[in-house]
């Protein structure tokens, strides 16, 4: 009914006899119109704006400078007079209606037909219709000349002066002749003339000035392009727009001759361009022995075997190998006329090694093959650095590297000392081991290692793991432990049970985190933890430790599993608990273990229908034990189970969730493995 009453009384306003009113029905919301400098436009009491254009019939750009415009009090104005039209920014939220006045062309009253939404456009019309005293319309002594083009950033001119680009509207009188242009860049320009009888248009959609080259390269694509100088790409490729008429094309390429043409572009057209390029170059092939470095013009090129391209001319081969004689020779080569070259295989440079013991007959190894027994003599041995190795029977392994010179001998007289058999064994096997800085082997491995202080070393991938062990009478295993299994770090507090325990949650990187929350025996997270959705009601009332239902050992893998009722227990009892301990900003209880080591488990919270609850102030970490009361099944269905519960209140326990909860809330899990 409100906008029925602001209808009739808006057309009320147009029937009047004022000689200057809004057009009807021009008055609408511009789609998709949103302000993009918003912050600009709020008026005094802070409140956002709204915009009106007001273009403008039979009232000239000079006669427009002339309207005001009032509101009720609570409406504000803000008027800018553009070149065409006038934007007016008005008080969105109080706006009802608009008072315009004009000196000589009388006022009229514009009832708003609806509501202005803040920041956003609208439009309308405003025209002067001049009457006599007869109540005749007068027809208009002005029309318009509007122009518009396709492409956005087109340049228009009327009587040859820049009035605006893509499209621009403009008031002339009646009668009148006038001159117009569009000009943009890569296009045709248009003009003409035109004499206004009534409002005119002209709108044009320019004619392409450009077009494209696709440039390609024969024997081979690979070439570098350049147009007119500019580097454009690779072959084969397209070039962007490029004014129509000709163009200089230059491909280049390694070995290759550069070469250049002339290539015409048409109107919105692309031209093929397929350039031959003349070769500058042979084609080598080269043989070696099969083990031996091939360089040309000292630049490595290959081993045993090579086939390239070089330029025409002297070069400079060779085949080289360590502590050999290199080969070299100098080839000349022609352009088009192929080659293939072989290079003698590089001739050894040897010593010798005369080598005893204490005691004799221990096994000789020099870079891991056998050479027989001490004493001896070993001729042939390549000159440079090779590592010697002694073994026997009782004694300790002898390791040390040795240099060999050219055409003499080596004397060596070594004692072996007595010895120990011990395994070295890491918590992954396969891990490189070395002793006193030499290679041993792959762990697991078994060896005579003499008595007394040794330096240990394990690698793993890019991990590497240090320790220095006296070997006694007594020792049988040496122990290289990287604190990991499975890429999941433990710590070993001394418990009783050996138990390792993990140093995160499931789901968390760090030890602060708080990981993700499972409902009992579930092996997946939830957005919601409630009975509903509970997966694992089950009546095998038994413990879910290393079974599929156990999602430490399902994330987790290897010997990884949720801890027991028992082994919780354990932490409790043998441990040192601190509660309200902040560890890089989070709060959780700090764990120490009978050898010192420590364990932090943040207060997580846990899960319930209602939510994560809790958390920063209380733990609760799920075993694997279900509980033991006679409320622990529902529908003989497991229904409650134990879990650590830990506050800031220094409570520590093992709850069985018969008050609490119950199975399907979510709560944390802290791993462990033997």
């Amino acid at each position: 009914m409100k906008k029925l009453i602001l209808i009739l009384l808006t057309f009320m306003s147009f029937t009047s006899l004022a000689q200057m009113q809004v057009k009807e029905n021009s008055f609408r919301q511009i789609d998709g119109f949103v302000m993009l400098d918003k912050n600009e436009h709020y008026d005094d009491n802070n409140l956002p704006m709204a915009l009106i254009k007001i273009s403008t019939e039979n009232i000239t750009a000079e006669e427009r400078r002339r309207i005001t415009f009032k509101g009720n009090l609570a409406t504000y104005f803000d008027v800018h007079f553009e070149p065409t039209e006038i934007h007016l920014y008005i008080s969105a939220q109080s706006a009802t209606f608009i008072e315009i006045h004009h000196p000589d062309y009388g006022k009229t009253e514009f009832i708003l037909p609806f509501d202005l939404k803040d920041f956003c456009g609208y439009e309308m019309v405003l025209q002067y219709v001049p009457v006599n005293t007869k109540n005749e319309v007068i027809k208009p002594q002005n029309t318009y000349l509007v122009i518009t083009s396709d492409q956005d950033n087109a340049i228009i001119y009327i009587d040859d002066k820049f009035v605006g680009t893509k499209e621009v509207s403009k008031s002339f009188d009646i009668g009148t002749t006038h001159t117009w242009k569009i000009e943009c860049n890569m296009y045709h320009t248009e003009s003409g003339t035109v004499t206004l009888n009534d409002k005119t248009i002209i709108s044009k959609n320019l004619r392409p000035n450009f077009g494209y080259i696709s440039v390609t390269s024969s024997p081979e694509n690979g070439a570098k392009v350049f147009v007119d100088g500019n580097y454009i790409g690779e072959t084969p490729c397209k070039t962007d727009k490029l004014k129509s008429g000709s163009h200089s094309v230059k491909v280049m390429k390694e070995m290759y001759n550069s070469t250049e043409k002339s290539i015409v572009v048409n109107d919105g057209q692309t031209t093929n361009a397929n350039i031959e390029m003349s070769v500058n170059f042979a084609i080598l092939t080269i043989n070696t022995d099969e083990g031996s470095d091939i360089y040309v013009d000292e630049e490595l090129k290959g081993k045993g075997s090579w086939t390239g391209r070089l330029s025409e001319g002297s070069h400079y081969l060779e085949a080289r190998k360590p502590s050999h004689e290199t080969i070299a020779k100098n080839i000349n080569l022609i352009i088009g006329k192929n080659e293939t070259i072989t290079l003698e295989a590089p001739k050894p440079i040897c010593g010798f090694m005369d080598i005893s013991t204490t005691p004799i007959m221990a096994d000789i190894y020099i870079d891991g093959k056998h050479y027989g027994q001490t004493p001896s003599v070993i001729s042939d041995l390549l000159i440079g650095e090779h590592e010697l190795k002694l073994e026997k029977d009782g004694y300790s392994f002898f390791v040390k590297n040795i240099t060999i010179e050219n055409s003499k001998t080596l004397e060596l007289n070594e004692t072996l000392e007595i010895g120990k058999e011990v395994k070295i064994i890491t918590d992954i096997s396969g891990d490189s081991i070395y002793v006193d800085g030499f290679y041993a082997g792959i762990s697991p491995i078994e060896m005579m290692v003499s008595y007394g202080l040794h330096d240990f070393k394990a690698i793993r991938n890019t991990k590497t793991l240090k320790q220095s062990i006296t070997i006694t009478e007594s020792s049988e295993n040496v122990r290289l432990m990287f604190n990991e299994i499975n890429g999941h770090e433990y710590v070993d507090l001394g418990l009783p049970s050996g138990l390792k325990w993990a140093t995160c949650n499931i789901g968390a990187d760090k030890p602060e985190d708080y990981g993700n929350y499972y409902a009992w025996g579930e092996t997946e997270t939830k957005t919601e933890y409630n009975h509903n959705n509970y997966t694992y009601l089950t009546n095998q009332i038994t413990d879910i430790s290393g079974t599929y239902n156990d999602v430490a050992r399902n994330k987790w893998g290897s010997t990884w599993r949720m801890p027991t009722y028992n082994e919780m227990q354990e932490l409790i009892n043998y441990c040192t608990w601190e509660t309200w301990v902040i560890s890089k900003g989070v709060r959780g209880c700090k764990v120490t273990g009978p050898n010192g080591n420590t364990l932090f488990f943040p207060c997580a919270g846990g899960y319930s229908i209602s939510g994560l609850d809790s958390d920063g102030l209380n733990g609760y970490y799920w075993t694997s034990t279900p509980g033991n009361n006679n409320d622990n099944t529902y529908d003989n269905k497991i229904y409650y189970t134990y879990f650590l519960s830990f506050s800031v209140t220094t409570i520590i326990s093992l709850i069985d969730y018969t008050i609490y909860a119950c199975v399907d809330c979510g709560h944390t899990i802290r791993p462990v493995s033997e």
